[in-house]
């Protein structure tokens, strides 16, 4: 991963998650605050990509700031925030180094962020990084890519998906002693006559959700909640994504 991945892709990225529905995903985040009784003011928007969650955040009133490691996503953010006429500040930093000008109410990273940290260690110190830019009383947020979905839904599968213009081949490779799925995306871009190729590596890790449990108490972490899809539920042995929320 690093601060190259996506590098050509950042740019085709909003092409392939077009069926994605951020207002969903931004519904689920105001659910959870709901639940805890949290209207925060201040927000950081982690891994936040090419801006999806922070905008919307932004446009329904929220003072938010996006982070992500891609200077290239975060370019894409900062042109759809422009073009929005909203005012939302984004900065290139690693979660496991963050650094903040202040601390905040709540801190998001969705969309499988914490999937990206390959190894616990680094995954300890973003947990900790975070929890110290959290007021007292404030929530973190995110989800995962479920155990499960890396190892059985995308394990070893060769994908293919079409846009207009745009053809994706996505070939999986899970190996079950590391839990590392390495995703490899060759993207074909029409250009006149032609097609530009473009190829993409990235490693996602299968988190247990114990494990991340088990983190976010050591990391002194409250009120540790994990959710399906479906509303506030638990998740269940074949969720595909689970979302959790902690207090400060």
């Amino acid at each position: 991963t690093g601060e190259n991945m996506y590098k050509d892709f950042a740019y085709l990225y909003d092409s392939f998650m077009k069926n994605v529905d951020y207002q969903e995903w931004t519904d689920k985040i105001e659910l959870i605050f709901r639940k805890y009784g949290k209207s925060p003011k201040t927000i950081a928007d982690l891994a936040c990509g090419t801006g999806g969650v922070t905008n919307l955040l932004a446009a329904r009133g929220c003072q938010v700031i996006g982070v992500d490691i891609s200077e290239d996503m975060l370019y894409v953010a900062r042109e759809k925030a422009r073009k929005s006429g909203l005012q939302v500040p984004y900065i290139c930093q690693d979660i496991s180094e963050l650094t903040l000008h202040h601390p905040v109410d709540a801190v998001l990273c969705m969309c499988d962020g914490f999937n990206y940290i390959l190894e616990e260690e680094k995954l300890k110190r973003s947990l900790d990084r975070i929890h110290h830019y959290i007021n007292p009383g404030g929530i973190l947020i995110f989800d995962i890519s479920s155990y499960y979905k890396l190892s059985t839904i995308l394990g070893n599968k060769t994908m293919a998906d079409t846009a207009e213009d745009l053809s994706l081949i996505w070939l999986n490779h899970f190996v079950k002693e590391t839990r590392l799925l390495e995703m490899n995306l060759t993207i074909f871009k029409k250009q006149g006559d032609c097609y530009k190729r473009i190829e993409e590596t990235q490693m996602q890790k299968a988190w247990k959700m114990g494990e991340i449990i088990e983190l976010l108490n050591e990391c002194g972490y409250l009120n540790i909640s994990a959710y399906s899809s479906q509303g506030l539920t638990p998740p269940g042995k074949r969720s595909h994504r689970i979302y959790f929320s902690a207090l400060v």
